[in-house]
């Protein structure tokens, strides 16, 4: 018997408590009394009952002290004033205003913002939902539309489409502006016909004669006497009842009805025009094109109020709809029930381990400008793009005296091409070193409990690697941004062969803490005899059954893509070390 496939049948049912683990010290606690912070955990109250929060290395009373990104300050000045955070400064509510983070005083008038611009109460700020805003002189009979200020007395605001202002009696069809006492618009093609003409309406993309047709599904038109059926389409037998037959090689049966499926389509037993209509999974619901509708799953929505969120698993995908909670929210974050589902901006937020973080705001531990600074794996350097400079691994260059080649910078001057050999360069990077902690080896640092590693699992897409190593007894040091992990190896699990005191060295560009805890290391590199640099093509996961179980579940759909991923079985709660080996590809093992 393959041995193979006898260690992917080998899964036990072993459960684990879903106990928190703070990763900085690596300690259980519990989130209702305590806290997980850079230092390790603390209590969340303080001996008198107040509640405390993390602030950098301490923790601080969220009752009277604020915490601008790592110092403390009072939350009220001596004089009894309250004070608030500008990016890393402490300034008093009363006397200015912090727009973008920088700081104005509360003159002439001035008592809010509008992006980065102070506003006094003459003015209004207009926003479009994405970030842009923009400040206009307060007027009567007047209203925002999106960064636009409109008359709508004269004018008005395009709901389809927010920001567009439209003088009245006008609409838009498909981006084009017509009156519409002269046109009308039926799904994006316009006709002269005036949109208060009774005798004329829409049909999807058509315009028809209601004296003349009827309109069936929204899709498809037919002769006025004729019937239509279900969702759409007319019931085609004939007078006496009798079968159809099927005289073109286009045409084929759909429910009771006939239909061409060169320009027809059928949606579980409904006929659709493939033209003007999407059909959202075999009998799911019809949908029309270039419309605010959307598919979910089998269901259709209404992007402009709902989003679609999906949960891919082991099993296949589950599809939920929920309400958008802010207007210009585009897409859904799907934490490990999807029933605690969020809408967010993918323009400003992303989703990591089913938690919305802000997309750009921070460079490792810097507030960042993605416009004008720019972040190299972690380090900042400000107004970067703004000066032209361009990342070569965690160090910046200036992209018209140097080069980049192979994460090494060279002088232009010595070297005009990464094809031309100089011995002479400017500095050196690892060429391993991701960009983010959201992906790749990095992604260890995020890993705070065994839900964010459920989380981390379930939303991966690069776990089939052809080794998938369990390390223990770690030793680790620090040395500027990387980090050096001594560990044992013991065991090839698909050999049964085994090893005493088998070591194995590896360097991570991440600054976060590697604890003693064993780790599952999935990887594709194979000679463990020297220093092993790894980067973003492989992984790291705090060690623990319910992972390690996971794993085993995945091995089995990666096999039937690459033939060439096991992982061990583990029972019991010993340490041990193995790690695995590809001799036994195509073989068999007893």
């Amino acid at each position: 018997m393959n041995i193979y496939y006898l260690l992917l049948a080998l899964t036990l049912a072993i459960g684990e408590a879903a106990v928190e683990r703070c990763m900085s010290s690596m300690k259980e606690y519990d989130p209702e009394r305590q806290l997980c912070c850079d230092f390790g955990v603390a209590s969340i109250f303080n001996e008198r009952g107040q509640e405390l929060d993390c602030c950098s290395e301490r923790t601080f009373n969220v009752e009277t002290e604020i915490c601008c990104i790592k110092d403390v300050f009072k939350k009220f000045a001596e004089d009894g004033k309250e004070q608030s955070c500008c990016g890393a400064i402490h300034y008093l509510k009363s006397e200015e205003v912090c727009c973008n983070n920088t700081l104005y005083e509360k003159i002439n008038g001035i008592n809010s913002c509008c992006g980065s611009t102070p506003i006094d109460q003459k003015t209004t700020c207009c926003s479009d939902g994405n970030g842009n805003k923009k400040s206009h002189s307060i007027g009567t009979h007047k209203k925002c539309c999106g960064v636009e200020y409109y008359n709508k007395t004269t004018h008005y605001c395009n709901s389809k489409k927010k920001g567009i202002v439209l003088p009245k009696f006008k609409s838009l069809c498909n981006n084009t502006e017509y009156y519409i006492l002269k046109g009308r618009c039926c799904s994006g093609t316009l006709y002269n016909v005036s949109d208060s003409d009774e005798h004329y309406k829409c049909c999807g993309t058509k315009l028809y004669n209601t004296v003349e047709e009827q309109c069936c599904d929204g899709s498809l038109t037919i002769p006025h006497d004729a019937e239509c059926f279900e969702k759409g389409h007319f019931y085609p037998s004939s007078q006496n009842e009798l079968p159809i037959n099927i005289t073109s090689s286009t045409e084929a049966f759909c429910g009771n009805g006939l239909y061409d499926s060169q320009y027809q389509g059928c949606c579980g037993h409904v006929i659709y025009n493939k033209s003007s209509h999407h059909c959202c999974q075999p009998e799911g619901d019809i949908i029309v094109k270039s419309t605010e509708y959307k598919c979910c799953g089998k269901a259709s929505y209404d992007s402009h109020q709902d989003v679609c969120c999906t949960k891919h698993n082991f099993y296949g995908e589950t599809f939920k709809i929920i309400t958008k909670s802010v207007e210009y929210h585009d897409t859904c974050c799907v934490p490990s029930d999807i029933e605690k589902s969020q809408s967010y901006s993918s323009i400003t937020h992303r989703c990591q381990l089913g938690g919305i973080i802000n997309k750009t705001d921070m460079c490792g531990n810097h507030p960042y400008n993605e416009t004008s600074d720019l972040c190299c794996g972690g380090i900042l350097d400000k107004m970067g793009l703004d000066e032209g400079r361009d990342c070569c691994g965690i160090k910046s260059y200036t992209k018209t005296t140097k080069i980049c080649c192979d994460n090494t910078i060279y002088l232009k001057t010595n070297k005009q091409s990464c094809h031309q050999n100089s011995t002479e360069f400017v500095d050196v990077v690892l060429s391993t070193l991701p960009r983010h902690n959201d992906y790749g080896i990095c992604s260890y640092c995020n890993l705070h409990s065994i839900q964010n590693v459920k989380e981390f699992l379930e939303a991966a897409t690069n776990l089939c690697k052809q080794f998938v190593l369990k390390i223990a007894k770690l030793n680790t040091s620090n040395a500027g941004n990387t980090t050096k992990v001594d560990g044992f190896i013991r065991k090839d699990l698909l050999s049964q062969e085994t090893f005493k005191k088998r070591k194995i060295q590896f360097e991570v560009p991440c600054t976060c803490q590697l604890n003693t805890r064993p780790i599952i290391l999935l990887t594709d590199l194979k000679d463990y005899s020297k220093l092993l640099r790894l980067g973003d093509g492989n992984l790291i996961i705090p060690w623990s059954k319910r992972a390690s179980n996971y794993l085993q579940k995945r091995a089995t759909q990666c096999a039937k893509d690459t033939n060439k991923f096991a992982l061990e079985t583990v029972a019991g709660f010993k340490i041990s070390i193995e790690y695995t080996k590809p001799e036994l590809k195509g073989k068999d093992r007893l």
